[in-house]
């Protein structure tokens, strides 16, 4: 890399980040305080409302019961965070360990985890979390381990590959030699150096956990009312997409941001963590 591509990479990579900063900020302040955002609750104004255009007092419009678009999309956020960021977070409580372990495992117990994984990801996600919620329910509970479960294997694999490629480093050679344990070893060594790759993951897979979720909603499976999602709000607006655009454009606009956001931090974590990738893009 040269001089010159050095401070501008800098440059760039300090500019998104602040910019990812803020954006997660404001989604957690929407988590914990929606009322911040919109004077607005998610309940009705009343029938004189219904079906409103955008305007100053309703700045996305109002849906077929006269409730303020804006802050059913906003108080939506904490639901989309439960079932996004818990999914995840079940996904790396069940493929870190499993992972560590079929990485350093004898070749049957490697088989059995890998295998396993392997087999659950050769079936479409979308064709596996219909089953799965015609059968479970679609609360935000079993949604939230339904995709968690679908995401498992891939941090699993990540993991596993990880330790494979760790475990015969010189470092860890090195702490064999002075007496660590295989617990520690894992631990101290292994783990931490796999933080890297796990951070690239978690945005993806929270951004796929969004998509999944708006699909499985516009079928008619996602969370029940009178809780709400963006795809269930996105669902609803589909009678009204002649008659009201902006109603469907509102949902589907703040799942494909959110989405490409959560995508694109996930880039922005492999490439100010990867030298060959900041080499590249300079």
């Amino acid at each position: 890399m040269s001089s010159s591509a050095r401070p501008r990479l800098l440059a760039r990579l300090g500019v998104a980040r602040v910019l990812m900063l803020f954006l997660a900020v404001v989604v957690v302040l929407m988590v914990v305080f929606p009322g911040l955002f919109t004077p607005y609750t998610p309940a009705a104004v009343g029938p004189s409302a219904i079906l409103q255009p955008p305007s100053w007092a309703h700045p996305l419009g109002t849906d077929e019961a006269g409730a303020d678009i804006w802050a059913r999309l906003v108080y939506a956020t904490r639901l989309e965070a439960l079932i996004a960021g818990g999914s995840v977070l079940i996904a790396l409580v069940i493929g870190i360990p499993t992972g560590l372990i079929a990485g350093t495992s004898r070749r049957v117990v490697d088989w059995a985890l890998s295998s396993t994984a392997s087999a659950t990801l050769a079936f479409p996600l979308i064709l596996f979390a219909i089953l799965m919620v015609a059968s479970f329910g679609s609360s935000p509970w079993s949604l939230t381990l339904i995709i968690g479960f679908l995401f498992f294997p891939r941090v699993f694999l990540l993991m596993r590959a990880q330790t494979k490629s760790l475990r015969e480093r010189e470092f860890i050679t090195a702490s064999r030699v002075v007496g660590a344990g295989g617990p520690r070893i894992l631990g101290v060594h292994i783990l931490p150096n796999a933080t890297g790759p796990l951070a690239t993951l978690v945005p993806q897979l929270m951004a796929e956990a969004i998509l999944i979720e708006a699909g499985l909603s516009y079928l008619g499976l996602g969370v029940p009312l009178p809780e709400a999602t963006w795809g269930t709000i996105l669902e609803n607006a589909k009678a009204y997409y002649v008659t009201a655009p902006y109603y469907a454009i509102s949902a589907g606009l703040t799942i494909t941001l959110a989405a490409a956001a959560l995508m694109f931090a996930g880039e922005l974590v492999a490439e100010s963590s990867n030298p060959l990738r900041r080499r590249r893009t300079s």
